[in-house]
């Protein structure tokens, strides 16, 4: 069902094969009313996208059994995939919904749905955790009797996680849906969270299913249909995510970007080249009669997404999502706080992120101490011995590996007893590159920013240091005086080593 082609960080390329052809992931599901859909679903799959999402709740009750009959790929006019809410949206908003689980799983089944969800309660935002406990468990109850009745007819059925900012209760309810033996998993409930700027909470909850989650399940994110917001959702493991943002930001007449929303009154230029915004000027936009104005700026937002879905995936098949992901943070200081969840869960963002890289990674502040390579970089050194007791210490040379710059060539004529001398080049991020070990990825393989870094706030290079130090018996280190960085981590070197000056 679900084959993997690619990844990086936790995201991944894959492709997930249904009823209804293959969907390369990851994707963004655009949302499909049933009734009142003003965007004419072949133009959603001419823009390019192969798998939608409509509400079997609202289907059922406008069209009942009629729908059965048609079956809901002609009842949307969508030939390709098709994946169907039961009515979680509907009991999250209004509290419950006319019909029961086994009642609506059996309608899903009839409309020959590719994806379907069954009817669960979603946590929501903010709700206690005894009531959260209530509902994560009558999902797991609910869940588990529909996909005992469920028929190996290619459908696939997509188990609900619950639990909201009650991390322990989302991990609990993941691992209950993989020990079900549901095929795909879908994180409910992150609208609120992403309304309320908690796109941290919105990271950690991601965190808390996926590390419960074999790698070989695919996980759909509810509700996540912003470009600022997708490139995280992909790089902490989601594979699909839905939204109905493109239509709801255009009756607001909102202009989606790459790096946030602008109202169409306030643009001057439009910063897109889709077929709409190559067909107006923005006064022209302004001009248009409502319905058709809202639709066109519908398309573009469609075209707009899918661009940002589209760089993702070329990130992740260049090996740099997580450079990806840093630029994008800062569009937002709410947004940045999620790279705070992505340093913390460095191991686990390591485990697919790929040891070796085509292509030399960039390295620019601080936070690049905890991408995975680095980390993974960082490890190694920690367990490299020598009996050599003189060691020096340089800046990392322009030339790579440190073995072939003309920067280890003086050392050599320096120092008389270089062979009885063990060399180490530094690098802010990367850490002590011992010069044997120094073209191995990424030591030979990045670029970093020249600037004067605070070395209090790289934690990584100094437990590399320390454990560096414990694991070799240096009598005498050599290293250039002047340099501020290196000063702060030699002056916590025991007394017994003699410093020595480079210079």
């Amino acid at each position: 069902m679900f084959e993997i082609s690619k990844t990086d960080l936790a995201g991944r390329i894959g492709t997930l094969y249904t009823n209804h052809g293959k969907i390369e992931t990851p994707a963004y599901v655009p949302v499909i009313h049933p009734v009142k859909q003003t965007i004419p679903s072949k133009k959603i799959q001419e823009i390019g996208f192969d798998l939608v999402i409509t509400n079997a709740y609202i289907t059922k009750n406008n069209y009942g059994d009629e729908a059965i009959k048609k079956g809901i790929h002609q009842i949307i006019d969508f030939d390709r995939g098709i994946m169907t809410d039961s009515g979680g949206y509907q009991v999250l908003e209004y509290g419950d919904v006319k019909v029961l689980p086994p009642e609506m799983a059996n309608f899903e089944k009839g409309i020959m749905t590719d994806f379907a969800i069954p009817l669960d309660k979603p946590t929501g935002f903010g709700m206690p955790i005894k009531k959260a406990e209530e509902y994560v468990k009558h999902t797991l109850k609910v869940s588990k009797q529909t996909l005992e009745e469920s028929e190996d007819n290619g459908q696939i059925w997509i188990g609900p996680i619950q639990g909201g900012e009650h991390f322990d209760l989302v991990a609990k309810s993941t691992k209950g849906l993989v020990e079900m033996g549901f095929q795909m998993l879908a994180l409910g409930s992150p609208v609120e969270f992403m309304e309320s700027y908690e796109y941290r909470l919105l990271a950690q909850m991601i965190v808390a299913a996926k590390k419960q989650m074999p790698h070989s399940i695919p996980l759909h994110l509810f509700g996540a249909g912003h470009p600022l917001t997708i490139p995280f959702a992909i790089a902490l493991g989601c594979d699909t995510f839905d939204s109905a943002s493109y239509m709801l930001y255009a009756k607001q007449l909102r202009y989606i970007t790459d790096d946030g929303t602008r109202y169409l009154k306030d643009i001057s230029v439009f910063p897109c080249n889709c077929e709409i915004c190559t067909k107006y000027t923005p006064d022209e936009f302004r001009q248009l009669e409502e319905t058709e104005k809202i639709n066109e700026l519908a398309i573009h937002n469609l075209y707009s997404i899918k661009l940002e879905v589209d760089k993702v995936k070329q990130a992740i098949h260049e090996g740099r999502l997580w450079e990806y992901v840093i630029k994008k943070a800062r569009a937002h200081p709410k947004l940045f706080e999620m790279i705070e969840v992505m340093t913390e869960n460095s191991e686990f963002l390591g485990l697919s992120t790929p040891k070796f890289k085509e292509k030399a990674i960039f390295l620019f502040s601080k936070e690049d101490q905890f991408r995975p390579e680095v980390q993974s970089y960082h490890n190694m050194v920690r367990k490299f011995k020598t009996k050599k007791k003189k060691l020096v210490i340089t800046k990392e040379s322009n030339t790579k590996p440190g073995y072939l710059s003309h920067q280890y060539v003086g050392l050599k004529k320096k120092f008389k007893d270089f062979d009885t001398i063990q060399v180490c080049q530094y690098n802010p991020q990367l850490g002590l590159m011992p010069i044997e070990i120094s073209d191995i990825f990424p030591a030979a393989h990045h670029e970093t920013s020249r600037v004067n870094f605070d070395p209090k706030e790289f934690p990584t290079f100094e437990k590399t240091w320390n454990v560096f130090f414990s694991n070799n018996t240096f009598s005498e280190i050599h290293y250039d005086k002047n340099d501020e960085f290196l000063k702060h981590f030699v002056k916590t070197l025991p007394k017994e080593i003699k410093k020595k000056s480079l210079v």
